[in-house]
């Protein structure tokens, strides 16, 4: 697998790559989008109030459904709509001001993220989902002047701590956003948003965990990080 995974990291045309890769998880891109409709619905008909919660109900469905090979990928694009989806879904199910069609514009702009992107063009969809967040939940458009500088400098932010760890991985880069997004939120006046610490447990299904020196990853043989 490390010699197949070397060989892929040479392909730098992202279409090459993803061929690659897709070679190596013996998957197609038709298997990858099968599951994104169910996922988008049970965003939609959430009750949860955590953004966190909802997220690894997300994920566990997912894997739950999953059968397209032995293991569901840990990194795949679903990440990108996931995280701006359960943020504005938590809101709405807090009964702040927003309804199903902000949920799926979330949804929406989240999954014309394009996969790969960390490598292929120096950004993060975790990052671009908190901005998602933000720009939701300011009503800002490209016509805004103060409020779009904002959105992005927050983003940058976020942007800034996924890039300490050189190590992909949509699990803690999503966990990132997740947590950022809903201290900013918190900030902005939406306190019924409660704040939650991410525990990572994927790693044991994650090859390339970056084990001790990530910030979520819990230490089997301490019981925490």
């Amino acid at each position: 697998m490390n010699e197949k995974m070397e060989a892929a990291k040479k392909n730098y045309f992202s279409k090459d790559f993803r061929q690659a890769m897709r070679a190596i998880q013996g998957l197609t891109d038709e298997d990858i989008l099968a599951p994104v409709p169910g996922l988008k619905e049970r965003i939609l008909r959430s009750t949860e109030t955590s953004p966190l919660a909802l997220f690894e109900a997300v994920l566990d469905e997912l894997n739950s459904q999953w059968a397209a090979s032995p293991s569901c990928p840990v990194n795949a694009d679903w990440h990108h709509f996931i995280v701006p989806g359960v943020l504005i879904a938590s809101l709405r199910n807090l009964g702040y001001d927003f309804g199903d069609r902000d949920v799926e514009e979330a949804m929406a702009r989240g999954e014309r993220f394009g996969g790969g992107s960390c490598g292929f063009a120096g950004t993060c969809g975790g990052a671009y989902g908190a901005g998602i967040v933000a720009s939701l939940v300011g009503r800002t458009t490209p016509l805004h002047d103060e409020e779009r500088s904002e959105n992005m400098a927050f983003v940058a932010d976020v942007l800034r701590e996924i890039a300490q760890y050189p190590r992909r991985c949509c699990k803690r880069s999503s966990y990132i956003a997740l947590e950022r997004a809903t201290n900013y939120l918190r900030a902005k006046g939406y306190e019924k948003l409660g704040a939650a610490r991410p525990v990572c447990r994927w790693s044991p299904k994650n090859k390339m965990c970056f084990g001790l020196k990530c910030p979520f990853y819990v230490n089997p043989a301490k019981g925490g990080n």
